[in-house]
């Protein structure tokens, strides 16, 4: 039996006017597609887990609005089983009330019991109950009406809402949106769970040496490499021995962490890449100038945020927290670059120095050097 290919559309572009949300309930005016992607980044991550193909239809930097017609024919030509397309309402006014809503334009049965599982999965996580006389409804959006396969879009809250704003923008909604629609995935869908090849034993089975515990590798920790460093990804490509050389972890890939992202420092000079857990043994100690050469190799340069509203991270990715010392630039700001990484889903992050002292990580597509 096939794979099954799931496409996942992150409504919008990064600067698509007037999608944001209401300044009265949320200052940062975060726009709809952040909230959009965030949840199919968070989505797409969880489903490298399951016996599934996926394919973004959206520009997952947010710099270009796709086209719908784009969007369809990339679906469509792939063959995809399932697109689900990501989007946030408005329509409130400010006052309260909203929830979720989803769309679809299925003329079976079980398509439209499919969309009402769907927004019954999704609620029982966010608790987000549509307040309207219709929660699934049918309507031929262009995405729903000219996709071969089943489709279906769903308004996950609303952006002017004065209940649902201050929780829609919280990553916690977010990985609770997810919960549901991957809950609807198994449960409705027949979606399955990666299976072990014979003999192998599952990743997440995989004992670890109590000096990882996945608990202590939190970025910046300083290991010793007993193992195979890989430049290509987890597992991937030639793998180089880099016996006793020293690693600072920058990232992890994978459930409990089985492969971590660092750079290495070594005899032969600098090499950043992947390695197992089960390879790292936790160097004793915490020294803070060692901690800030994870990018120690790295030539800095300064820039400036180009973006409203951007959030600063603890970690390359939009699944890592939000610095609490400086949680947010705005367009302007200057900043120091002192390294880069790749996030899980490949895109480039830097490593920044903020009024000369807070750490954090930026998406790199909202930087410009000055």
């Amino acid at each position: 039996m096939s794979k099954m290919k799931i496409a996942l559309d992150a409504g919008h572009g990064l600067h698509t006017a007037g999608r944001r949300c209401l300044e009265t309930f949320d200052p940062a005016q975060t726009r709809e597609w952040q909230l959009n992607d965030r949840i199919m980044d968070k989505l797409e991550k969880e489903l490298r887990n399951y016996d599934c193909e996926v394919l973004r239809v959206d520009d997952t930097t947010g710099a270009q609005d796709v086209g719908l017609g784009i969007r369809v024919a990339q679906a469509n030509g792939w063959g995809a089983d399932l697109y689900l397309s990501m989007h946030h309402n408005a329509g409130i006014g400010g006052g309260t009330g909203g929830g979720t809503v989803v769309y679809h334009d299925c003329t079976t049965e079980t398509g439209r019991k499919l969309a009402e599982r769907l927004y019954e999965q999704i609620v029982a996580k966010t608790q987000r109950t549509g307040n309207r006389s219709s929660k699934v409804v049918r309507k031929a959006y262009y995405v729903l009406a000219n996709t071969k396969m089943r489709a279906y879009l769903v308004e996950n809250g609303f952006m002017d809402s004065a209940s649902d704003t201050p929780i829609i923008i919280t990553d916690a909604h977010a990985k609770k949106t997810v919960q549901g629609i991957l809950n609807w995935l198994r449960q409705d869908c027949g979606l399955t769970s990666k299976k072990p090849a014979v003999g192998e034993e599952p990743a997440e089975d995989n004992a670890l040496n109590a000096d990882t515990d996945p608990a202590d590798l939190s970025v910046g920790t300083k290991v010793q490499v007993n193992g195979t460093i890989y430049g290509a990804g987890t597992g991937k490509g030639t793998g180089i021995p880099k016996i006793g050389a020293t690693m600072y972890i920058a990232d992890y890939a994978g459930d409990r962490y089985p492969y971590c992202w660092g750079v290495a420092k070594t005899p032969g000079g600098v090499r950043q890449g992947w390695a197992k857990a089960e390879d790292l043994q936790i160097v004793p100690g915490k020294d803070e100038s060692q901690i800030d050469g994870i990018t120690s190799a790295y030539r800095e340069w300064p820039a400036i945020c180009s973006e409203p509203a951007t959030n600063v991270r603890t970690g390359p990715g939009v699944d890592k927290e939000i610095l609490a010392d400086w949680p947010m630039l705005g367009v302007g700001n200057e900043v120091e670059v002192i390294g880069e990484a790749p996030a899980p889903n490949g895109r480039l992050w830097y490593r920044l120095r903020i009024a000369g002292v807070y750490i954090g990580w930026v998406y790199g597509g909202y930087l410009k050097q000055r």
